[in-house]
């Protein structure tokens, strides 16, 4: 399976096929963006490359439960604020929200299993697990050397030459192998789970609501916890503090109306006061760090050319 490049981080979010998702820089742009999809026998299968930092604001796909697989290295990557390790299966369960962060170049697989897959189906370990997992997007421990197991088999499927009928079954049996050689959970044990998948949720869907109205306040209210516990959750998650993060929620709402301008005759600071971000010398270079060019360049380059006379 080849890889298809992207130069648009924006047409990269588009092409994730099993997530609704958005992509947000966190490091300037160069243009490496790479996804590949491969439908195995009814299992999607995909392989993205990103060469800067990011972040990916998304929504597992409602029909499927997605796993996700990302390197540790050679950058630290996290799903929901928690970070993953040699041993860190990530689970995009259908239609929850998810955040996930990669503080250097990465590379990640997904599978996405159909949910009326005959895998979900009866009392089994593998049933029960699966149907357990479909209920949040959060990261679950795993042998490495089943991880291993399960990438490795990810690869094979795209292979030209593997037919779609083995290359699901191969995939099903590692990933019933994985599930059979995890440890039992302890619950009840030490102190309670962490939040952070619901409030990574809860966020989301205030961003969604909010939009460009959004501010510290009302995600507080919106999220129902205080602004201390909002700066805690912000800096796990995004990274950053929650002002910094609305701010750069703003850039890149900025980036897309000057990208997907059609002619309107306004000038670039009444487009950053639109999206409530005030335009000044400071806020250029902001732009122009993340994106390589100015806002003028950017509406030049995307918005339709002047007719000669």
């Amino acid at each position: 399976m080849d890889l298809q490049r992207f130069e648009s981080f924006d047409a990269y979010a588009d092409a994730i096929f099993d997530a609704d998702a958005r992509v947000f820089l966190l490091g300037s742009r160069d243009g490496g963006w790479e996804i590949g999809h491969l439908d195995v026998d009814g299992i999607d299968v995909q392989r993205g490359i990103a060469a800067v930092p990011n972040l990916c604001e998304g929504v597992g796909w409602p029909s499927h439960l997605t796993l996700l697989l990302s390197q540790p290295s050679p950058s630290p990557t996290w799903l929901n604020g928690v970070p993953f390790n040699q041993g860190s299966l990530g689970v995009l369960a259908p239609g929850k929200g998810f955040v996930f962060r990669a503080a250097g170049p990465n590379e990640w697989i997904t599978i996405a299993v159909p949910v009326c897959s005959e895998l979900f189906v009866g009392g089994s370990a593998v049933a029960q697990t699966l149907r357990q997992w479909a209920r949040v997007a959060d990261i679950v421990s795993a042998d490495h050397l089943q991880l291993a197991a399960l990438r490795e088999a990810a690869f094979l499927s795209m292979a030209p030459a593997c037919p779609p009928a083995i290359g699901r079954r191969l995939l099903e049996q590692r990933l019933s192998d994985l599930i059979a050689g995890r440890s039992p959970s302890r619950r009840g044990k030490g102190r309670p789970g962490s939040p952070m998948p619901l409030l990574c949720e809860t966020a989301l869907t205030v961003f969604r609501k909010q939009g460009q109205a959004l501010d510290l306040d009302g995600l507080c209210k919106g999220m129902r916890i205080s602004l201390r516990s909002l700066r805690d959750f912000s800096q796990a998650c995004f990274g950053m503090a929650p002002g910094h993060y609305l701010c750069l929620r703003k850039l890149h709402d900025v980036y897309l109306d000057l990208s997907n301008s059609t002619g309107r005759r306004t000038t670039v600071a009444d487009c950053f006061l639109r999206h409530g971000y005030p335009y000044s010398t400071y806020a250029a270079a902001r732009y122009h760090a993340l994106f390589l060019e100015t806002p003028s360049e950017t509406r030049h380059r995307c918005g339709p050319q002047e007719p000669r006379s």
